[in-house]
This record gives C-alpha cells, structure tokens and sequence, in this order.
C-alpha cells in the first residue's frame, strides 16, 4: 500500500518509516500537517498515518480536511499519540480517523492495523468500482431517455408549440409528446410516473409506446387514456407505480381542443385575462383495472395559450418549505397574453427557480404551451 506518514519529529519520523518500509509498503513522509496536506492530494494514498500534534495543522484537522471531500477515494486514516486520556482518540475518531496507535510504537500493533487498513480500503474501492459503473449506466439511461422526447415541435396551421423537461435526478418520471395524427390534428400529452428512479423512466417510456399507438389509430383523448390504462394496469400493479397523464388533440381548422384527464395536475387555458382549468373525471393510470375518462372539449381563440406541466412547477419549495402553488402559476399564464410558447416557459421557469433560490430541486418539472395564432 501507498503510506503517508505525518510526523514533526525527525527522529520519530525516521523511525516510522523503517518501519513502514520494513513492511513491505510504499511510503511518503511529511515533516508537518500543511506538507502532508499537500502530499495527500498529489499521493492518493490508501493510508495516512499522522501524529495528533504538528506545526501548521494538527492531525484533527488534517483528517477533518481528508474527509470532507467524500468524491475522494477513501483513506485509512490511523491517528498516532502520546496522549493516554481517551477523549483525545474520541475526538479523533469523530473527525473521521478510522484507528489509533500510541507512543511509543510496537512494530506488531503497526502492522496489525496496516492489516485492517488493506482490508478496509480493499472493500471501498471495489464499492467504488461498481457506484462509478452504475453511474455510467445511469447517464446512459438518461441518454435514451432524453432522445425520447420530441426534437421540435410538428408544424401545425396557426399553432405555436414548445416543451421542456427538466428532470431532478439523471433519469426522471415525467415525459411529454406531441403527435400529429392521419386528420392533421395536434395531440399533445403530457405524463408523470410516481418517483423520478430508472424504474420509473422505464414504465414511461413503455407509456409512451403505448400512447402513440392509440393516437395513430385516430382514438379520441379520452379513448387514448381508457386504452393506456388497460395496457399498463397489470406492469403498473407489478411494480408497485402509477402514472398522471393528460392527453389533449386539437384541430386547426376549428380551433376545438378536446382532452381528457388521468388524475393529472389540471393545465391552465388563458384567454384575455382570465384562466381556466382544464380538469376532468378520471383516476390515475395503472389505479384501477377499468376507468371510463370524461371526453371534454373548449374552443381556443386566437391569443388562447394553453400551459401543462407537472407537480415538480406548484410543489416546488423555497427555503421556508412554502410551495410555489397553483395561484403563482395561474398568475404567469394570465398575464402572458403576448408570449409565445418557448417564452412562457422561461417565464414559468425562472419565477420556480426564483423562488426555490438555493433550495434543491425535489421533483422533476416539464412544461408544454400552446398558442393559437390567427396566421
């Protein structure tokens, strides 16, 4: 193993060394706390060996500044003092020091826990290996999940489109689409499967399948559902998930938007000020064997922007653990008479991240606008 030894004392710190050499380690020696600092971040070493007291920084220190990167490859850390009384072996071990050993030294108990430190350090590289190869299986699944959502938006007669998808973790549950079927008509849906694990990105992207299908064989947004739901019902039951979802087809020719509403987050329709909510009867994907969902329908004039979006928009929370809520994003579709789509989910976006400020992203957010244009 690779050894660093932190010692003031030159005669100790010789001493040491024979002994560590003696061994059969490889060693490198730091006459004091900033110096084996230094060595410790070009050394990689898997085991640091360092005295309590030294000029600069002492032993507490030097492993409080080890461990506070926790990405680092993990090191041994063997506290060496004179001290008897044990609230000082106490303290090292609550700075992180993995063992100790007094003064003066016994050649035995050295190698006895250099013995425990090769086990030990063993054990968290291979643990290491495999979390950096499920990382790397991570980034590949959030690779292919991000290549299923839609490039562009489909150019549709008088129609402004856009959606974004902002996941909390690598790989999330949310997902949007928006098909145009065999009569030219936009279908857009948006989903969210409970959880934001691989597990769930993997029942999204079988959804996904499964409402695409439906929409090519001309079926009606609450058709789509009722289909979606006798698909899915037995792998969602399996694992143990559910899915919101709400599907939408609108015609350019008549300006008729018809939906339907799968326990999802109801999206809001602006018109001249004001806000509707577009809800309707109808219980989440994979809850119940058999569902009948409520067929709706409005007429979109021109200027009508339409926003859907997840629970991660109004379940976002600021320092205080107040939400962002549905009266903050209600307020940003009726005041956005003149934005288009892309415009207003920026605007959606920033007041969310503004007033999250620091706090950390719990959930993922996905957002799809719609505006009918008069040309």
């Amino acid at each position: 193993m690779r050894i660093l030894l932190a010692e003031d004392s030159d005669a100790s710190r010789f001493m040491l060394r024979r002994a560590v050499e003696s061994l059969g380690h490889e060693c490198v020696a730091a006459e004091d706390g900033l110096a084996a600092w230094q060595a410790f971040q070009q050394a990689d070493p898997e085991v640091v060996i360092s005295d309590w007291l030294m000029p600069g920084i002492d032993g507490d220190e030097l492993c409080r500044r080890i461990r506070a990167n926790p990405d680092a490859p993990y090191s041994y850390f063997i506290m060496l003092t004179s001290f008897e009384d044990k609230h000082h072996v106490v303290r090292g071990m609550q700075s992180g020091a993995d063992d100790y050993l007094c003064k003066p030294l016994d050649l035995q108990e050295l190698e006895m826990r250099l013995i425990a430190a090769a086990r030990v350090t063993a054990l968290h590289r291979r643990l290491r290996a495999q979390q950096d190869e499920i990382e790397s299986e991570i980034k590949r699944a959030a690779h292919i999940q991000s290549g299923l959502l839609p490039d562009a938006p489909p150019e549709v007669p008088c129609v402004a489109l856009a959606g974004a998808c902002f996941p909390a973790a690598n790989v999330g549950g949310d997902c949007f689409d928006y098909v145009v079927d065999r009569e030219g008509r936009l279908v857009v849906t948006i989903s969210d499967v409970a959880g934001h694990s691989i597990g769930s990105a993997l029942v999204m992207a079988m959804a996904r399948s499964t409402l695409r299908r439906e929409i090519a064989a001309g079926q009606s947004p609450a058709e789509v559902l009722h289909a979606a739901n006798a698909d899915l019902y037995g792998d969602l039951v399996t694992a143990e998930l559910f899915i919101t979802m709400f599907c939408a087809r609108y015609d350019p020719a008549t300006g008729r938007l018809e939906y339907a509403n799968a326990g999802h987050n109801p999206p809001l329709l602006g018109s001249a000020g004001s806000v509707l909510e577009l809800d309707g009867d109808g219980a989440a994907i994979g809850l119940l064997p058999d569902v009948e969902f409520e067929a709706l329908g409005v007429d979109m004039a021109p200027g009508d922007r339409l926003l859907l979006y997840t629970d991660g928009v109004i379940e976002a929370l600021d320092a205080s653990g107040e939400p962002f809520g549905e009266d903050r994003l209600e307020q940003l579709v009726a005041v956005g008479n003149g934005d288009g789509p892309q415009r207003l989910i920026e605007h959606v976006r920033s007041a969310v991240d503004a007033h999250a400020g620091s706090a950390a992203q719990q959930d993922d957010i996905t957002l799809v606008a719609l505006r009918r244009s008069d040309r």
